[in-house]
Order: structure tokens, then sequence, then C-alpha cells
């Protein structure tokens, strides 16, 4: 089954409102993906709400790697939330060049602990937005999401979570996971397991679709070193720090997310993705198992480009300058 039919969703003629869910910890596909993301706003294709972080930096800065890539694209004042969940409740761990990007490129000067919880930033944005308009695009950890949909009805909004979510949200398309089965980061690392199983159970699917896309999904779409040649810029940086991706270049797996999340499933008369539909099941260790029955507004997505090609497109996006004066 298609996804345009599955969903009733259309990109082309409704570009997306997309709220980013991510972790900016020691990978930079995450940065690339904001790098795609900012590009796809510059031509129009999509309106950027926010971003949350959901993972804990023990730097206390993983959040100013976002601020400062929206400075380079001239989006300064897009609200970011970040994850202040109890420790042991949420992964924690160093982000590899958090450090780098705060001392080396501009940026509003806010560390981790003054910004908002990602919490309130979520429930803000979706209480503002139109009836099923916003589409939440998330590559990290799923703790985020697992406090909107426990949250109960605030001064921002009598709804609960559940309620916003089922209301406000049209799509979540998420990087998580391995399949048809296996073990993955996203679902599994550093007490992140009971937030995804909470997730996967509790997610309104049968209002609102719920697209998973694998390790196996971007595993072999390289990309990254086109930055070598490119003018210094955060994302640049965060690839010259990890895991040697100016070299090497790094598996596309947030960018891939975005991606789907902004152009859906075919775009332009190209198909990007097949998909398999039915049910994910996510056991307590984080290991999930996809399952044709029971038959859930689930899918999972399976590439229809080769790697070559989704790697040009990728790297395509990622390079592109901004049109708006940084700020």
């Amino acid at each position: 089954m298609l996804l345009i039919a599955f969903t009733g969703l259309t990109w082309a003629a409704d570009p997306p409102s997309v709220i980013v869910d991510t972790d900016m910890l020691t990978d930079c596909d995450d940065a690339g993906a904001l790098a795609m993301l900012h590009a796809l706003a510059d031509a129009g294709e999509v309106k950027i709400l926010g971003f949350v972080l959901n993972g804990q930096d023990t730097h206390g800065k993983h959040s100013v790697v976002v601020a400062a890539i929206n400075r380079h694209y001239g989006r300064a004042s897009l609200p970011i939330g970040v994850c202040k969940r109890p420790a042991g409740t949420t992964p924690r761990k160093a982000s590899s060049y958090s450090r780098a990007i705060f001392e080396e490129f501009p940026h509003d000067g806010l560390i981790d602990e003054q910004r908002p919880d990602a919490l309130r930033v979520y429930r803000q944005l979706l209480a503002a937005a139109p009836d099923h308009s916003v589409t939440i695009a998330s590559i990290g950890f799923l703790t985020n999401l697992d406090s909107l949909l426990r949250s109960p009805g605030d001064a921002i909004d009598a709804r609960d979570g559940l309620a916003l979510v089922q209301d406000k949200v049209r799509l979540l398309s998420l990087m998580g996971g391995k399949y048809p089965s296996g073990k993955e980061y996203n679902l599994s690392f550093g007490g992140s397991a009971d937030a995804a199983r909470y997730v996967n159970e509790h997610w309104p699917d049968a209002t609102v679709p719920m697209v998973f896309g694998g390790f196996e999904l971007g595993g072999a779409v390289i990309t990254g070193k086109v930055y070598v040649d490119a003018p210094q810029s955060p994302m640049r940086r965060c690839y010259e720090i990890a895991y040697e991706s100016l070299k090497k270049g790094r598996p596309s797996w947030d960018q891939l997310t975005i991606l789907h999340a902004v152009r859906g499933r075919v775009h332009h008369d190209v198909t990007y993705w097949t998909e398999v539909v039915g049910s994910n099941l996510v056991a307590a260790d984080g290991t999930n198992t996809w399952q044709a029955v029971p038959q859930r507004r689930q899918v999972y997505l399976v590439r229809a480009l080769d790697n070559a090609a989704m790697a040009t497109l990728v790297d395509g996006l990622m390079i592109r300058p901004p049109t708006l004066p940084g700020r």
C-alpha cells in the first residue's frame, strides 16, 4: 500500500510544518539533516516550527549546535527546547562536537540548562498550530515524545499530550529500529528503550500515521565528503570532528528521515521509497520485530533509489548555500 493513499497526505500541494526532535550528540548526521532541512526551507518546501533535543550532553552545550546551524541559515529565532528528564530516563553522553561549535561559531549564547524544557516547547508549538498540520521528524531517542504522550493538560493547553498529538499532528516520521527485525541505537541506548516502547505502543496511529526509517535505510548511503571543499560552517566542523567523516563520509540515517518528512514517498515523479505495512513490536531492551499482522497505521521504508543516487541527492541539499543572511 502506498503511503500517500495510506495516510491521505500530499506534500507538494501542502508543504509540511515540521518539528525536529534530534539528539545532536556523537554523530554528525544530525548536523547534515538540519542542513538539508534549512535548504528545503529556503526552497519553500517546508516550514520549520522549531527543534527539541532528546538526549543530554555532559558538556551541556549540544543545543548550541542547533542554534549555530539555525543562525548560519538566517533562522536564529527558531525555538529550541532541551530534554530535562531525570537521570536514568534519557541517554546522557558527551557530544563529540558541541564544545568546538560553542567556541568557534556565532550562536545565541545559551547553554542547555538555560533553555526551556523540550516538553514545554512541544506543547507550545502544537497548541499554536492548526489542526492536523504538524509533521514530527524524530532523529534520535524517543524520550521527548514519551514525555509528550504522558503529559497532562496545563496552562499552555487544557488537552493532555495524547489529545494534542491526535488533534495537531498529521505524521510522525522517525529514524529508529532495524527492519524487519533487530536492535538499533535510537530505540535502545542509555535508558531509552522504555520510552521507545511506550511511544510505539501508545502513539495514536489510527489517526496519525507512524513511519519508521531503519538503520539499514541510510547505512549504505554515504555522504558528507562534499564538505571538504566547502567554506567552514558548523556542519562542516561537525563532519570534521565526528568519525573523520570529512575523509570517510558518514551514513545518512537522519537525513533520510528529514527527506521523507518533507518530500514524502514520491517527489516530482521520482519514487524515493517503497513501504511495508504492519506493526512494530518493541521489546523491553529496545529490540524491534516487524509483524505483518495486526496492521496498524505503521509502515517501514525501503529505498527505491540506489545508494549513489540517494547520496547525490542528500549531498546536494546538505551543501546548498543559505539564501537568507546569517544573523
